[in-house]
């Protein structure tokens, strides 16, 4: 586990920058289109809570686009997406944030197993964040021929977890399964949206202030245990965003211990492929720990035979698409 410091000088290199949202009416999405804002951003965000979205859009002014959009309805977001280009030319950033939980455990003894129990929680925090890493690569594709900095030759996807991804959550089997898949969309997805210039990292935050939170938050509260409000996790989102847009050496200036490449405080460069867990309103980088100790919890021959089957699985040749091979 790193401790990633947040660093608001690098809130700069967001001028100008086009940032497609989703789920951005209320809590985390609210905060994180606000931040991305003040930023000097262009947002365009979706969600269907139309009230607090058409108010959110019009307190920030001209910049800041709200598209009505069900992220359940691939059509619906790729008119998200189509939207943001035709406004300003191309998308940079994706945040899959919409979410929602439903606190009624269709496993508990007294549910009716005669009566087919509600999706939602998997069509909305897993099919709707899926609908969006693969319309936003797609987008963010279109960069690689443009001028500017490397960073703008591609872009980022800041896919929304929750501590349960990783964590197990008695109760909440079909949330906890739906934020697995997120983890497991950006473990899947990062190696090689990599190689096209696009980063994919995912926020896992624990425990926040939101109305998801409202059953458990004074049990909670009375045992003084950490606490994020929606604008902690809005930086996490950011932080993911602006870790690989740092100040860069250049060959006339190069890196250096007088002049080192900037980023967050504790972030590993490439910043791509990382868990950040959010707690108490700061940033811990955990992936990286999850498989540098993997020879502990694997075992280290089988940590090395695995190693070679990854490696044959990523040269680049390999295909699972046995059609490919023919």
């Amino acid at each position: 586990m790193v401790h990633v410091k947040y660093n608001d000088e690098l809130l700069r290199t967001l001028k100008d920058k086009v940032i497609v949202l989703t789920g951005g009416a209320t809590g985390i999405g609210r905060a994180t289109v606000k931040q991305f804002h003040a930023a000097g951003a262009k947002v365009v965000f979706g969600d269907v809570a139309d009230t607090p979205a058409c108010e959110l859009a019009s307190q920030l002014g001209p910049s800041v686009d709200y598209i009505h959009c069900d992220t359940t309805s691939y059509q619906s977001q790729l008119s998200l997406f189509k939207t943001a280009e035709s406004l300003y030319g191309r998308v940079d950033i994706v945040v899959a944030n919409a979410g929602v939980a439903n606190h009624k455990d269709i496993f508990a003894p007294d549910a009716d197993i005669e009566i087919e129990p509600s999706m939602i929680e998997i069509d909305v925090n897993l099919k709707g964040a899926l609908f969006t890493a693969r319309i936003g690569l797609g987008f963010l594709r279109r960069n690689r021929e443009s001028g500017g900095d490397k960073e703008d030759r591609g872009g980022d996807i800041i896919l929304v977890s929750s501590i349960a991804g990783f964590k197990e959550c008695g109760g909440l089997a079909v949330y906890t399964a739906s934020k697995h898949g997120v983890v497991g969309l950006m473990r899947g997805l990062y190696l090689t949206a990599r190689e096209e210039g696009v980063r994919v990292n995912v926020v896992c935050p624990w425990m926040t202030k939101t109305r998801l939170v409202a059953g458990i938050e004074r049990g909670w509260y009375a045992l003084g245990l950490p606490v994020n409000l929606p604008e902690d996790v809005a930086r996490s989102i950011i932080l993911c965003a602006t870790a690989n847009r740092s100040h860069k050496p250049t060959p006339d200036s190069p890196q250096s211990p007088q002049n080192p490449q900037t980023t967050h405080p504790g972030a590993k460069l490439p910043f791509e492929g990382k868990i950040v867990w959010v707690a108490g309103g700061e940033s811990y980088e955990i992936e990286d720990a999850i498989q540098a100790l993997e020879p502990q919890w694997l075992g280290e021959e089988n940590s090395r035979v695995l190693a070679k089957g990854q490696a044959y699985l990523a040269n680049g040749q390999t295909s699972w698409d046995a059609e490919k091979g023919k």
